[in-house]
């Protein structure tokens, strides 16, 4: 759910829809689906970081990383 999540925010460049983010509320505690919103928009943002500074591969998540690259 966590990875279909993801996906759906990196290929809607942030516009998820609703009904999967609701779903998303009921599987994780208030808590929780912050800190795991956090995390992956850490990580996506580190795309972008990792570009400006013309590091490789800035993101330690392969499937996230390649999202992102295909996302443009």
């Amino acid at each position: 759910m966590v990875e279909r999540y993801t996906h759906e925010l990196v290929a809607n460049r942030g516009a998820v829809d609703d009904e999967l983010t609701l779903e998303m509320q009921q599987i994780f505690t208030k808590a929780e689906f912050s800190d795991l919103l956090f995390t992956i928009c850490y990580h996506i943002g580190m795309q972008y970081v990792g570009r400006a500074m013309h590091w490789d591969d800035a993101c330690p998540v392969p499937w996230l990383r390649e999202a992102v690259e295909a996302a443009g």
